[in-house]
């Protein structure tokens, strides 16, 4: 198992509540902010400090880079109001720098756009400038040209790697350090590199963190930062442990993983998992958080890695597509509770003791957070079961839903003149509007309801109600919460200020979004999303959002300071969306040409040997690769070639193989004379490189590279198996050379398997490789991976000492009396951090002695996608080559204004490839989550005419492909207005 799985291994076990293992566990600490800074972002060790206000930080995670620019103030918008005040944000390298010293910050990477749009938004921004980022992003952000670099070693102390970070920063860091908040901007943290294996928090293991921290500071970096992260996991709060006394700082979770990549839309049960999962953080005295990925959005181009392919969707709270699915109401809700009552939470001690006896119930786990500004008790039912709860000074009881976390408030000032004394209701938020304080309670219709206030001065009931009695200076709300279908109100006034109490029930809380426009805030309850909110004198304009499978909208209510104005009344039915759109005839182009016999090849990229993709400063997912052939015999031949991905090969330009490159040789039958071989390769991604320190030249290395040997006969590579493993107590262990094998200190072992229960360990695996063939000259065994350091033996004697997980090595052995017998292979694999073994097959190569086919040339792309000749109309008569094929049609699409519908492209019955929308590209398919067709971004399509384009490499015909739609992603929009005082 290698350790590029390690974030899905961490995930798993904290399904199970194992923590899991990270560096940062042993630091969380941040750097503080200049002196410049700190009066606009500072922290102490028990909160964070905004413009010297205490702030929740509720962060929604998301990357421009997979998102269209025109789609970034819609996405925006619907973090902010879902209650977040911060977006985080990666700025990977080869977005921005795809092409060696070309930096691109215009359009859809347009960073410096996507923070002032931020800024405006009234939203703060956590950058992650790396330079790795991993993110399920191709090469984890690497542009491709460093492979190509002699002498580099990412995220070390290496001069080469150094040079081309700081070249980049040079053009990245201002435009993120120009946008700090001390300087007008939003941007409140910076985390530099990105999941390390040494360096977490304020850790400075070596001097390539010295190196980025100095590059920083010397570019003006002035708010808090940090190395790599903080508490990455899909349950950061564990078991809820924050009340570190050595902290000096608050406790935040970078990388609350919501959902996950692997998932599309939601899930039963996906909700009440994460809601648990965010209240634990606050309840145990967190101060922040960032979900990960609160929108997941596209790897548009070839961008993926080779974990996913075109949709990013996470099951994230807000789709793919822009839609809302039900885990962003549990966002929502705890994300205006912590923002509402963040004077308590950022400046809070656990208390816990002080109200251990308010349930009787000890099934009921109590915590509490104790401040100047009032107390929060939470109250916790773990188990699977609703639980009914009797509170101490309450009447009735509180039925717990499983697993549910309920907040109770207590001795917190609304104002200087009210203060609340109990809310055994739960609290949705808290709203400032002027002379008006909203409460919005949640309380479902015939629940508990009691809020207990305590005012100074005069004090008089604005709305009459039996369930609101004042008596003296005391103000309660208590009673049974009424059924309806609008929010209850319920208001009382002490001097020139009022408390307006709104009562709702889960569904209503769902539909109520706090809204603000020019200074002042709104309170908008009935409608499924609201967006914007515009003000013209006293008119209002409100832009509301329903799904479009919705057939009717609820009334919408507006509340400002003054009064509340029944919106609208819309019993309008849902707008119905065609299944599918027409496509126009299908063309066809051939995308093997540079098969042909004659090909071309003036303007390739010639060397002796084939050099992997990426080599000619391609960046595409395909390559092609040329060499002539001397055969002196005909027959059966086999060609031996190291690569990654998918390969087809013709001669003299017709199809002779196909087959993946990792299976390191095909066979080919050619007659005697001279050839023309040419090699179309192709990849669905590249690794992401986590956890990966050292060199990258030779790691998940794509298309053909180095000698290519062909031989007559075959085949000449086969799996080594049959291995067996032993521990061994400490690297001591090895001073004593390879120990004899017997089946009683050695077990059978698989390869793949973790030997050592995700420690440290050490140990031996051996295997015994059979007698050879008479003849054999020579005999090379390839390893592609240990994890992560090996020492090899043959037959007792040491031949190679490796160091490093997931990079490939080898040892060939000539020695003709070891040939002659069975040869005993031995490993003293070395395991410093989680899993480790042998994480990939090992390959033993009889092909000897063989011929080397020198004289390549490759180059690399699809080829050219936007030429006009060459098109031909497809029908059951066509003949069309085997190998890569463009195809296109054209389909209409009538947009309305107010209705977003969604579409996507079905590949269906084709092979690999990507997909073009009126020259978009829509990324890689087959997809690799449950979901069907490539989504299209609704700004990039026309009204009208549409081309389409598809690429499919293995030439499958497109006969089945459908744009097809997604009614559940669809909105309806629209736009209500009204007189307000």
């Amino acid at each position: 198992m290698s350790k590029r799985l390690y974030l899905v291994l961490a995930i798993v076990l904290s399904v199970f509540n194992i923590k899991a293992v990270y560096s940062q566990a042993i630091n969380d600490h941040m750097f503080a902010a200049s002196a410049a800074a700190k009066p606009f972002i500072d922290f102490d060790s028990k909160g964070i400090l905004v413009n010297g206000k205490r702030t929740f930080i509720v962060s929604a995670g998301l990357e421009y880079a997979r998102v269209p620019r025109e789609l970034w103030y819609d996405r925006l918008l619907r973090i902010k109001r879902a209650g977040f005040n911060c977006v985080e944000i990666y700025t990977i390298w080869n977005f921005h720098e795809a092409q060696e010293g070309k930096f691109d910050f215009t359009g859809d990477h347009n960073l410096g756009a996507f923070l002032d749009l931020t800024n405006k938004l009234g939203l703060y921004a956590i950058v992650r400038v790396g330079p790795y980022y991993c993110a399920e992003w191709d090469s984890g952000g690497y542009p491709i040209w460093l492979k190509f670099k002699t002498g580099l070693r990412v995220r070390e102390h290496n001069a080469p790697f150094e040079k081309y970070v700081d070249r980049f920063f040079d053009h990245l860091l201002p435009i993120v350090f120009n946008r700090q908040i001390n300087r007008g901007g939003p941007v409140i943290m910076v985390q530099l590199e990105n999941e390390h294996n040494n360096g977490w928090g304020t850790v400075i293991p070596d001097g390539y963190f010295k190196h980025l921290q100095t590059k920083a500071l010397h570019m003006g970096l002035q708010v808090p930062y940090f190395f790599s992260g903080l508490h990455h996991a899909t349950d950061p709060a564990i078991n809820g442990n924050f009340n570190d006394p050595k902290r000096p700082n608050p406790w935040f979770s970078t990388e609350f993983w919501s959902v996950w990549y692997s998932q599309y839309g939601a899930k039963a049960g996906d909700d009440s998992l994460y809601d648990r999962r965010t209240w634990k953080i606050i309840a145990n005295g967190g101060n922040g958080y960032n979900y990960y990925m609160a929108h997941g959005g596209t790897n548009f181009g070839y961008t993926n890695n080779d974990e996913d392919a075109a949709s990013y969707d996470y099951g994230a709270a807000i789709g793919q597509a822009g839609d809302i699915r039900p885990v962003y109401h549990v966002f929502k809700r705890a994300a205006w509770f912590a923002r509402s009552f963040q004077d308590v939470l950022e400046n809070s001690t656990n208390d816990s003791i002080t109200y251990r006896n308010l349930v009787a119930d000890t099934t009921v786990k109590i915590t509490a957070r104790k401040s100047p500004d009032g107390d929060i008790v939470f109250i916790d039912n773990p188990g699977k079961k609703a639980l009914p709860v009797r509170l101490q000074g309450m009447d009735g009881t509180l039925l717990l839903n499983p697993g549910e976390i309920y907040p109770l408030v207590h001795h917190f000032n609304i104002t200087p003149f009210v203060m609340l004394n109990w809310a055994y209701t739960r609290i949705f938020a808290i709203v400032k509007q002027d002379n008006t304080t909203t409460l919005i309670a949640d309380a479902e219709p015939g629940s508990p309801l009691s809020l207990q206030f305590s005012t100074k001065g005069n004090v008089t009931a604005v709305t009459q109600s039996s369930l609101l009695k004042i008596n003296g200076n005391q103000v309660n709300l208590t009673g049974l919460a009424p059924v309806s279908n609008k929010p209850s109100a319920y208001s009382f006034r002490t001097g020139n200020h009022t408390i307006r109490i709104l009562v709702m029930s889960r569904s209503q809380t769902d539909h109520t979004w706090i809204a603000d426009y020019k200074g002042q805030t709104y309170i908008v309850s009935g409608a499924a999303y609201t967006g914007d909110v515009v003000v013209m004198g006293k008119n209002i304009s409100i832009t509301t959002e329903q799904p479009l499978t919705a057939q009717t909208t609820a009334d919408t209510w507006l509340y400002t300071d003054k009064e509340a104005v029944l919106l609208n009344k819309n019993n309008s039915a849902g707008t119905q969306q065609p299944a599918g759109l027409a496509l126009s005839k299908w063309e066809y182009k051939t995308g093997a040409g540079a098969a042909d016999k004659n090909a071309a090849t003036n303007n390739w990229l010639k060397s002796k040997f084939p050099l992997q993709m990426g080599a000619d400063g391609d960046i595409t997912a395909d390559a092609w690769y040329r060499t002539n052939l001397h055969i002196s015999k005909t027959g059966k031949y086999t060609l031996q070639a190291k690569g990654g991905g998918r390969a087809r090969a013709y001669i003299d330009g017709n199809p002779a193989a196909t087959w993946q490159l990792s299976a390191g040789e095909i066979t080919l039958n050619i007659k005697k004379g001279k050839h023309t071989l040419a090699v179309f390769t192709a990849h669905d991604g590249r690794d992401k490189l986590a956890a990966y320190v050292g060199p990258i030249n030779n790691v998940d290395r794509k298309g053909i590279y180095g000698a290519v040997y062909l031989k007559k006969g075959g085949p000449y590579l086969s799996n080594v198996n049959n291995w067996y493993y032993s521990k061994a107590s400490n690297r001591d262990a090895l001073k004593n050379g390879a120990p004899r094998f017997d089946t009683v200190s050695f077990k059978k072992y698989k390869i793949g398997a973790d030997a050592f229960n995700l420690k440290q360990g050490f140990g031996w695996f051996t295997t015994l490789i059979p007698k050879l063939a008479t003849g054999t000259s020579k005999v090379t065994l390839s390893f592609k991976s240990v994890d992560e350091n090996a020492t090899v033996f043959v037959n007792g004697q040491q031949v190679k000492r490796h160091e490093g997980w997931n990079i490939p090595f080898e040892i060939t052995i000539s020695d003709t009396a070891v040939l002659k017998r069975p040869i005993r292979i031995t490993l003293f694999i070395e395991n410093y951090s989680n899993e480790g073994g042998i994480d990939q097959p090992i390959s033993l190569n009889t092909i000897g002695n063989a011929a080397t086919v020198s004289g390549w040339a490759m180059q690399g792309g699809p080829g050219k996608l936007n030429q006009t000749i060459g098109w031909q109309k497809l029908s059951a008569q066509s003949r069309i080559a085997t190998g890569p094929c463009f195809y296109r049609s054209a389909f209409i699409t009538n947009l309305v204004a107010g209705q977003t519908l969604i579409w996507r492209v079905d590949p269906k019955n084709l092979g690999h490839g990507s997909i073009w929308v009126n020259g978009h590209n829509l990324g890689r398919y087959p997809e690799k989550i449950a979901v069907t067709g490539l989504y299209i971004p609704e700004c990039w399509l026309n009204k009208g005419g549409n081309q389409l384009v598809i690429y499919d490499e293995d030439g499958k015909q497109p006969t089945a492909v459908r744009v097809i739609a997604e009614p559940a992603a669809g909105r309806v929009k629209h736009i209500l207005s009204s007189e307000i005082k």
